[in-house]
């Protein structure tokens, strides 16, 4: 077996970071920060890889409070039955409410339906943002605002088609 210097395997190391990083300034949480918060923020985040078919977390189990954002791949979310009633890929996020509300059990399990890349920021690392950059936390919230908005009208206009269903205006 051959091993790279460990000055050739830190920078594949730096490289990798880089590539991660340069997908990560595409997704939609980059669109109101500048180069510098940006990489303020990916500091505080922590890199993930997983497996085609690997479970990342179950529903009814305790969250730990992270919030996921897909660089590449795809998972799909399921029910407790674990029927899939969505997908998820590059620049989506998952583990919101989670996030937010840290006493929360998982409402879904989500499992990666490809390999997958995914940059996680923990709820200490954002409290450690909130302490000592405000300006920064301020953007991670309009951003959360952002998220829980389109949730909440995606839901509302489900709501509203189910209900005309209901009430035959619709077939």
């Amino acid at each position: 077996m051959t091993y790279a210097p460990a000055d050739q395997t830190e920078q594949n190391a730096s490289t990798a970071f880089e590539n991660i990083f340069t997908l990560f300034k595409t997704l939609d949480i980059s669109k109101h920060m500048s180069e510098l918060d940006l990489k303020l923020i990916f500091k505080h985040m922590t890199i993930h890889q997983y497996q085609k078919g690997e479970i990342i977390y179950s529903a009814g189990h305790d969250s730990k409070g992270e919030l996921s954002l897909i660089i590449s791949g795809q998972v799909s979310a399921l029910d407790q039955s674990g029927h899939q009633y969505t997908t998820l890929s590059s620049g989506d996020v998952f583990g919101l409410f989670s996030f937010l509300d840290d006493e929360r059990i998982h409402s879904a399990t989500v499992r990666s339906d490809s390999d997958l890349q995914v940059v996680k920021l923990s709820r200490a690392s954002f409290d450690r943002i909130a302490s000592f950059q405000p300006m920064l936390e301020n953007l991670l919230l309009h951003f959360m605002f952002q998220l829980l908005s389109k949730t909440t009208l995606k839901i509302e206009n489900e709501y509203a088609a189910m209900h005309e269903y209901a009430l035959g205006r619709k077939v």
